[in-house]
């Protein structure tokens, strides 16, 4: 045992400390108290930089051990990591505060793969867990005799901080449970379950943008015979389609995560005492039939997810294989214009080869009079004298000779360089030019008809594009969008309050300009 947490380790290369707050060196992090007398409970969100961050943690770790008053405490940390999971700190200060939360240290290769998943370990004296989602990283240990809860929380940088916000919001409503080591493991479960609601929408609502375009499935519009879809649209269809049909599958991982979380607090109700002690066992098991209240429900939610991602991995499909039939007929189209333009390449070099050998005719048929006109008008030669060729007419093969040696070297060397690769002309017109490679011109194969999108319904998050090819999109690593949870939709949360909720998606109007539909 004592060699697997030796073995655990996040090389130095996966930590990139930034200076100054701008940067990102300001580290935020939350601190709650809860006491055994009447007291209300105490909790703060505070701020630290990364070099005073360790010294900040020591003095409220001695406060709350020096005030007997406390019956519970939470400290959680929150760092930033980058779209490459680099820990956006120092190594040194990311140790010192793992170290001194006493968080198992196998969770570090967990943290340096990027795990996913419901992971715990309940030997020793703290219980220790990881959740690790497409959000972020949450660990933490909780000490059966003091009950500390110390955690910290990896988040992704392109996680809005509304994203986190609401997270926090969950936590404080329900900070009067820090007695037992499963708050977070069900705040974590409830923000989950909002989550994937909000990015399933969004999800459909890229189908149905899909659907709109192509004409085919619940929301296709008929569309005019004559209206092609551009080929640049078909293919950022492609890339949307790719997007939604990861992110449906992530959807279904994160389905098993939340499965999981639901499925370890509600099977811990006959351990209470492995993690409570007195005089806070009747505590714990409050808290604890609490968060089991509210399990039933918030497991619905996620069967009712899994069941929805399903129906939608199936339609997304079924746009798929419209997308690429759209795609061969469009290419097809594209061939069909080129054979056209290579015909008419033919034909216009057809009629350039006539004109060439009328020339020729032309030219044989007049040479040799000029040739002979020309002899008898040379003034070496006299021909009404008995002497014909006069003594100066070497004149005329000394110029004669070598001007016809030169331009035929002249015609060789241009002709074995390549160099007269002149564009053919269309007969008749003078600027219509194609080019001799492909036979192809720019006018023949340019889609003439190109879709607009009008603006979107309010969605979650990205605003769709409106050129004329793009749409909603997600970024590169394409994460689900954020779950605007305000506090009175948390407090619907809440675990005394919790109840089974279905979930309607109102229908969304998306204009889009007809595009004519391939005969397939």
């Amino acid at each position: 045992m004592q060699s697997l947490r030796q073995l655990a380790d996040i090389p130095d290369e996966r930590f990139r400390s930034q200076h100054g707050k701008q940067a990102g060196n300001w580290i935020t992090y939350v601190h709650a108290q809860a006491y055994a007398s009447r007291r209300s409970l105490d909790f703060k969100q505070l701020g630290s930089t990364e070099i005073e961050l360790v010294g900040k943690l020591a003095r409220l770790e001695g406060q709350v051990s020096a005030n007997s008053d406390v019956a519970a405490s939470l400290a959680l940390v929150s760092i930033s990591r980058d779209r490459d999971e680099n820990i956006l700190i120092t190594k040194t200060v990311f140790m010192s505060v793992f170290r001194r939360f006493g968080i198992d240290p196998r969770f570090l290769q967990l943290v340096k793969t990027n795990r996913y998943g419901l992971h715990y370990d309940w030997e020793g004296p703290r219980v220790s867990y990881y959740i690790g989602t497409a959000l972020y990283i949450l660990m933490w240990s909780f000490d059966r005799e003091t009950r500390k809860t110390r955690a910290i929380l990896l988040s992704r940088d392109f996680i809005s901080t509304d994203e986190l916000g609401s997270l926090r919001r969950l936590l404080q409503l329900e900070m009067n449970k820090l007695h037992s080591p499963f708050l977070l493991a069900w705040v974590s479960l409830v923000h989950l379950s909002n989550w994937m609601d909000s990015s399933t929408y969004y999800l459909l609502t890229t189908i149905r943008q899909l659907e709109e375009l192509t004409g085919h499935g619940p929301y296709g519009k008929k569309k005019k015979a004559d209206n092609e879809i551009p080929i640049d649209g078909l293919s950022q269809a492609s890339k949307d389609i790719g997007h939604v049909q990861v992110n449906l599958a992530n959807q279904l991982r994160h389905v098993s995560i939340g499965t999981a979380l639901a499925s370890h607090i509600s099977t811990r109700e006959g351990n209470l005492r492995d993690y409570a002690v007195e005089p806070y066992v009747t505590k714990c098991q409050d808290e604890f039939e609490e968060f089991n209240s509210t399990i039933p429900s918030l497991q619905r939610s996620l069967d009712d997810s899994s069941a929805y991602v399903y129906y939608l991995q199936e339609r997304v499909r079924s746009q798929n294989r419209v997308v690429y039939a759209l795609m061969t007929h469009e290419d097809a189209r594209i061939n069909i214009n080129l054979a056209k333009a290579s015909k008419e390449l033919a034909e216009a070099a057809k009629m350039d080869s006539s004109s060439m050998k009328s020339i020729a005719i032309m030219t044989m048929l007049f040479l040799p009079g000029t040739y002979f006109a020309t002899l008898w008008t040379v003034p070496s030669l006299k021909w009404g004298q008995p002497d014909v060729i006069q003594s100066d007419f070497w004149c005329y093969w000394a110029f004669t000779v070598p001007s016809t040696l030169l331009i035929f070297s002249i015609w060789f060397g241009l002709h074995k360089s390549g160099f007269p690769q002149l564009s053919l002309m269309r007969p008749g017109k003078a600027n219509a030019k194609y080019e001799a490679r492909d036979g192809l011109s720019l006018a023949s194969v340019t889609p003439t008809n190109s879709y607009r999108e009008s603006p979107p319904p309010p969605l979650p998050p990205p605003v769709l594009a409106k050129s004329s090819v793009k749409y909603n999109t997600w970024p590169p690593t394409s994460t689900p969008p954020k779950t605007n949870l305000d506090y009175p939709e948390t407090r619907g949360y809440s675990a005394r309050r919790l109840n089974h909720s279905s979930y309607s998606f109102p229908h969304s109007s998306i204009t889009v300009k007809s595009p004519r539909r391939s005969h397939l």
